[in-house]
C-alpha cells in the first residue's frame, strides 16, 4: 500500500505511460489523494477523481474564481473554499516535478 510521500509517483507513471491507450483520468481512494497530486493534475492536462470519505474536513482549492465553478461543479463548488496560488506553483514547478 503506498504511503502518502510516494502517492504523487502515479501522476510520473501516467506522464510516462508507454501504452497506446492515454490516460486522462485518474480514480484514486483517501491514499492517493495528496496535495502533490491536487495541485499537478489539472495543469498538465488530466484529470484526478478522488474517492475521498469525510469531506467535510478537507479543503479543497480551486484554480479560478468562484463564478466559474458555479456550472461546471455545482454539486463540489461549495467544497472548493480556496484559490490554489498559481504563482507560487510556477515558482516552484521545478521542486514539484523532483
Amino acid at each position: 500500500m503506498p504511503t502518502e510521500r510516494e502517492a504523487h509517483y502515479v501522476l510520473d507513471e501516467i506522464l510516462g505511460n508507454a501504452t497506446n491507450l492515454p490516460i486522462t483520468e485518474h480514480a484514486t481512494d483517501n491514499h492517493g489523494v495528496t496535495l502533490v497530486n491536487l495541485a499537478l493534475f489539472d495543469p498538465v492536462g488530466k484529470q484526478l477523481s478522488p474517492r475521498s470519505r469525510d469531506l467535510g474536513g478537507i479543503t479543497l482549492y480551486r484554480m479560478g474564481a468562484k463564478a466559474a465553478y458555479r456550472a461546471r461543479v455545482p454539486k463540489a463548488r461549495p467544497l472548493l473554499t480556496r484559490r490554489a496560488d498559481l504563482d507560487l506553483m510556477v515558482e516552484h514547478w521545478d521542486d514539484l516535478l523532483r
